[in-house]
């Protein structure tokens, strides 16, 4: 949680009607396992959330003899490693690599119970207390120009997930840690990831990437809520850059990836109307990346006219 959430800590909230969920880790006397447990006053079956919100992890379902409990099966390189469940625990060998599962099993426990919110696979930028919601794939981008942007003096709100507050329209800052990968970027990003020393770090995906925080890269840049003004949906790169307005149609709902947890135990036609309340409040645009630099600049003029 400290490694991919840091920059999402706040000051404990004084209000007792914001959605809390708890997570402590027990190790056991005399034992090589820990005991995670979560509080949360909306129970839900574990093993299901993972293997839910979690399809690309090969993540399997491993058949138990014990009452109550059920395992779940990680791949690795010499055959799965099981995590067991049972109610609102965890029982995990502390060989196994459970840490990131944990922490993401918390995080979007929180998720599921701020329904009044949208959350995304997305980038978001504030340019000038205008929010910008980046849409598109692995790849295509969204870290690229939301750092671009943040170099500029702009706020960096998130590169990987977004947050939208449907009834007032407002992008809410969820700053994970930053994974870049080598490739374009804006000069200030390049020159603040080396002032840094920013590392590089394995991914599961067998690429390398450099771990690193934006309010350390950037530190003047802010990261309030902002009121949305527009939805880019990346084309991935080109030459130039390219920024043309569309009427948003079902084929950009489709582009337009919510996270499970901001899906699950919710009525999936009442989470349509919410997507597509946004698109047809807000200008849509779609977006070929050329230079960072240049096309950071074409999205300033965009919210300029």
């Amino acid at each position: 949680m400290r490694t991919l959430f840091r920059e999402c800590a706040v000051p404990m909230p004084g209000s007792d009607d914001l959605p809390r969920v708890g997570c402590t880790v027990r190790t056991l006397d005399g034992a090589d396992v820990s005991l995670v447990s979560f509080e949360d006053s909306e129970p839900l079956d574990l093993l299901a959330f993972a293997l839910t919100l979690f399809p690309d992890r090969g993540f399997t379902e491993i058949g138990t003899a014990v009452a109550g409990w059920s395992v779940l099966g990680l791949p690795g390189p010499h055959g799965p490693n099981g995590i067991a469940f049972c109610g609102p625990h965890m029982l995990v060998h502390r060989s196994t690599p459970w840490q990131a599962l944990a922490g993401s099993l918390a995080f979007s426990r929180l998720i599921r119970r701020q329904r009044d919110l949208l959350f995304f696979h997305a980038g978001s930028i504030g340019v000038r207390n205008q929010g910008v919601l980046l849409v598109g794939p692995k790849g295509a981008g969204k870290t690229t120009l939301s750092l671009a942007l943040a170099s500029r003096g702009h706020a960096f709100l998130g590169d990987e997930i977004a947050g939208v507050r449907v009834r007032s329209l407002e992008l809410v800052p969820i700053r994970r840690s930053l994974a870049v990968r080598d490739g374009p970027r804006a000069e200030d990003v390049s020159l603040a990831l080396d002032r840094e020393q920013a590392p590089y770090e394995p991914f599961p995906d067998g690429t390398q990437r450099r771990r690193a925080y934006a309010g350390a890269l950037f530190p003047e840049t802010g990261s309030a809520a902002t009121p949305l003004r527009q939805i880019i949906f990346l084309q991935g790169f080109g030459p130039e850059p390219r920024l043309e307005t569309v009427r948003p149609g079902r084929e950009h709902l489709g582009l337009m990836t919510p996270l499970g947890a901001t899906m699950w135990g919710m009525n999936p036609v009442q989470r349509a109307r919410d997507f597509l309340s946004l698109v047809t409040r807000v200008r849509c645009s779609t977006l070929t990346i050329g230079s960072p630099d240049e096309t950071a600049v074409l999205v300033e003029q965009s919210l300029e006219a």
